[in-house]
């Protein structure tokens, strides 16, 4: 489909929202960003898109308005399970093609309901306490029930923090509320494997699969992600017992349409995901699948966008296969608390022969407000090949090579993969 000259306003201008800009842009379409910062430091998207705007995307009224002066022809939010219901009433007021169309999405974006909603298709899933006495042992994880991208999670291991874990998970679930669930270390600590669908005129493809190489930084903070590797060695195993299920659930759950990733741990070999998107995956993965067989999920959910479709169904069950001939890497360079006041490497890393896309967050004058945290990532790097010995090569360069200093010149980089285990 020629996609040429489309207008498409996206939901968001954060540095995540850049990889809309620049995918929208191989397909010709022209890129209009919205969000409420008026610093646009903090919306670096917007200095990269053909237009943007101040404006909230909540603000239904300002961006239907905006939509009909500027003949927008769709619409796509970014990265957060929010603005996926502030894209369904847009897309109604507008008329526009919202890929979620007929799905339940407030279960989707609901752990307790969504919780129900796997039990229902017998999908394994953690021991949840519905209130401080059902507990069993400590420690917990206790999450916002309707919010993602580890805002508001904290690891408690003792009774008497859990209700300050509570108030901060109940302030920054959207509706309120929070979950308890046991803490998972999983048949091996180390790995947390994903998986990723894209749905397709009511068929869901397998397409992609991880596992995060999750490491113990701080007694007080879960476990970060310092790489993901693909595929997970759990593939074999996900679609032997566990495909038919999810399939099941995505019915259940009326999804016709979009991409899903699942993320969770083997208890027991079987999985039992932690968390669900249907929407746009942060550490997107896309880039891994587009360059080894050619399908490329975040292009289709701009064509749905703006067509109503997600591509030629043919295509997409031949091309759409988890199963690689390469290894990729993910490298994930997370930063501790400080003022970022040196970079450097950056550049050098780029060039490397097994480096095919690399994305940095931070930039000199970065505040990192916490020791140990999720949305201090200060990089991702994204390596593919077929040959393992370049790829450790390649990673050892990577931590010998990029420097992070404060204004004191301490390192602020901290995490690291082993790469040996790619053995």
């Amino acid at each position: 489909m020629d996609l040429k000259g489309k207008r498409l306003l996206i939901l968001g201008a954060y540095s995540t929202e850049i990889e809309i800009i620049n995918e929208a842009r191989k397909l010709g379409v022209y890129t209009i960003v919205t969000d409420n910062h008026t610093d646009w430091s903090l919306a670096p998207a917007k200095s990269i898109a053909d237009e943007a705007y101040d404006l909230s995307w909540s603000d239904y009224d300002a961006l239907e308005k905006l939509c009909r002066e500027k003949n927008i022809d769709g619409c796509l939010s970014g990265f957060s399970e929010i603005r996926i219901k502030c894209l369904k009433e847009l897309c109604k007021r507008m008329g526009f093609h919202f890929y979620g169309e007929g799905a339940d999405i407030e279960t989707i974006c609901n752990k307790d309901k969504f919780r129900d909603a796997c039990i229902a298709c017998g999908i394994a899933v953690p021991d949840t306490y519905r209130s401080p006495e059902e507990i069993k042992k400590y420690p917990v994880i206790v999450k916002p029930v309707d919010n993602a991208g580890a805002r508001g999670i904290k690891l408690v291991h003792r009774e008497e923090d859990l209700a300050e874990a509570l108030t901060g998970a109940q302030k920054t679930a959207y509706c309120g509320d929070a979950v308890i669930d046991e803490y998972m270390e999983g048949d091996d600590p180390r790995y947390e494997p994903a998986f990723f669908y894209t749905i397709h005129n009511g068929t869901a493809t397998l397409n992609n699969s991880l596992d995060r190489i999750m490491v113990n930084l701080s007694d007080d903070a879960i476990k970060q992600a310092v790489a993901d590797i693909y595929p997970s060695r759990y593939l074999d195993t996900f679609i032997e017992n566990e495909d038919a299920k999810f399939q099941k659930l995505f019915a259940d759950l009326g999804m016709k349409n979009g991409i899903v990733f699942l993320q969770g741990k083997m208890k027991n070999g079987r999985y039992a995901p932690v968390d669900i998107g249907y929407r746009l995956e942060g550490s997107l993965s896309f880039h891994f699948s587009d360059f080894i067989n050619g399908t490329n999920g975040m292009q289709m959910m701009i064509r749905y966008a703006l067509t109503g479709t997600m591509g030629d169904d043919e295509v997409i069950n031949t091309k759409d296969t988890p199963r690689y001939d390469k290894t990729g890497v993910i490298i994930v360079l997370l930063a501790t608390k400080g003022k970022i006041a040196h970079i450097s490497g950056i550049d050098e890393i780029k060039k490397e022969k097994c480096v095919l896309h690399l994305i940095q967050k931070m930039d000199v004058g970065t505040e990192c407000t916490k020791t140990v945290d999720f949305s201090q990532i200060f990089s991702r790097i994204y390596l593919c090949s077929d040959n393992k010995q370049e790829l450790r090569d390649t990673i050892d360069r990577i931590y010998s090579t990029v420097k992070v200093l404060d204004e004191d010149g301490n390192n602020m980089l901290i995490g690291r993969y082993d790469a040996d285990e790619l053995k």
